[in-house]
């Protein structure tokens, strides 16, 4: 899809403008582009992306499109995460909101040649719980936000970042996200939707209960749909949001929807040391990547103490993760999407930096993007301000990025 740009005329007789009228409307449908139905994973092409004049209005009253505009497809072609603006901020006040990321830094952003943003959004920071009405003040600033990504080129995925695994549950909850988003959704209608992504939810995890997921995501999409009839829709399967989900969730009948998957395998080297997460992985330092048996053999005697720690390590040898290995866990995901005719996006991945060689990190990020590029599939790092990932920090009025992640990933 394409922008069409209404040019200033003078103010003719009636006649005239009714002549000059019917002359536009006739040349604008005749012109009027094809949507073009992507294959599965179609390929984000790795071109720059040009920043719209404006962000237009779109009409509420248009049909849905029948698949995935390629310019969308494009701009999802290297994205990092926005995780602390609107999902866990160090304030709830006004100054954050409205200053977190400026001009300048969304403008950085693009020249290092990320394509678009993911902006993640709890839906406490936006959402009164009790009835699922949009909190005004709140929604001006993510408002806000998004033109300041389109400003500077980047596309926008409004992720709604729930992290709250009791709510997913709660029957009331789920009622109240569902008028939730039909008035957000509308409210999201007018921005473009070449630049603007409506992801439904992230990372849906339903646990010994996944089937459950379905029916609520199809609630979820119809309410999105229905009130933002031409923006492409994001979703994942349930299990955290993770392939394992995604090969258990069926594709809905809406062409427009890119169908997301998280991956942090493997978890031995992604989350070696993370002390918020399975207690087996705390005891883990200096895991290397890639990994065989004689790789991690000489690490294995620093943890008898710790007899699971030291059994997952030495698994995580035995299954020789690699390039190849990585190329085989993606497979699954890429198998799904090519059987299903459905494109493919990778909203998150990354690694725990502060137990990891720079070598072994720069080597992982090395290969998950290649793996991804080698199948067409578009990426957001976690995140742009979170150390997973490039981890980006004012030094002296300076920006910088993790140099290692940057690198490795092919950003400037």
């Amino acid at each position: 899809m394409k922008l069409f740009l209404l040019r200033n005329t003078p103010k003719p007789a009636a006649a005239v403008i009714a002549f000059f009228t019917a002359i536009v409307f006739c040349v604008s449908c005749a012109t009027q582009p094809q949507t073009k139905t992507p294959r599965a994973a179609q390929a984000p092409a790795q071109t720059p992306v040009q920043p719209p004049a404006q962000t237009p209005v779109q009409p509420p009253a248009q049909a849905a499109l029948d698949g995935v505009p390629q310019v969308r497809l494009d701009r999802l072609a290297r994205g990092a995460n926005v995780c602390s603006w609107f999902r866990w901020p160090k304030s709830q006040t006004a100054e954050h909101f409205a200053n977190y990321i400026g001009d300048a830094e969304a403008a950085s952003m693009r020249k290092l040649g990320l394509t678009h943003a993911r902006l993640c959004i709890a839906p406490r920071i936006i959402m009164d719980p009790a009835t699922g009405a949009v909190l005004e003040e709140r929604a001006k600033h993510v408002d806000n936000a998004i033109r300041r990504f389109h400003r500077a080129g980047l596309l926008v995925v409004v992720d709604l970042h729930n992290e709250n695994r009791e709510d997913e549950m709660n029957p009331a909850w789920q009622e109240a996200f569902v008028t939730f988003w039909k008035s957000f959704a509308r409210r999201l209608s007018a921005f473009d939707p070449d630049m603007t992504i409506l992801e439904v939810v992230n990372e849906p995890v339903f646990s010994k209960r996944e089937s459950e997921w379905a029916p609520l995501n199809e609630r979820l999409v119809a309410a999105i749909r229905e009130n933002a009839p031409r923006h492409t829709i994001i979703t994942s399967g349930p299990n955290w949001g993770g392939i394992d989900g995604l090969l258990k969730l069926k594709p809905l009948p809406d062409k427009n929807i890119i169908y997301s998957f998280h991956t942090y395998d493997p978890f031995a080297f992604t989350h070696q040391g993370a002390t918020w997460t399975g207690t087996d992985v705390k005891q883990l330092r200096h895991v290397p990547y890639p990994a065989d048996p004689d790789a991690v053999a000489p690490l294995l005697a620093a943890l008898d103490e710790f007899p699971k720690s030291r059994g997952m390590l030495a698994q995580y040898g035995r299954e020789r993760w690699n390039k190849e290995k990585m190329a085989a866990n993606f497979k699954r995901a890429i198998d799904w999407g090519k059987t299903n005719n459905v494109p493919l996006y990778c909203g998150e991945f990354g690694v725990f930096p502060v137990n990891a060689k720079p070598e072994h990190r720069a080597a992982w990020f090395r290969d998950f993007g290649q793996v991804l590029r080698e199948h067409n599939v578009g990426w957001a790092v976690w995140g742009w301000d979170e150390r997973f990932g490039l981890n980006r920090k004012w030094e002296n009025g300076k920006l910088t990025v993790d140099p290692v992640v940057a690198e490795s990933l092919g950003l400037k």
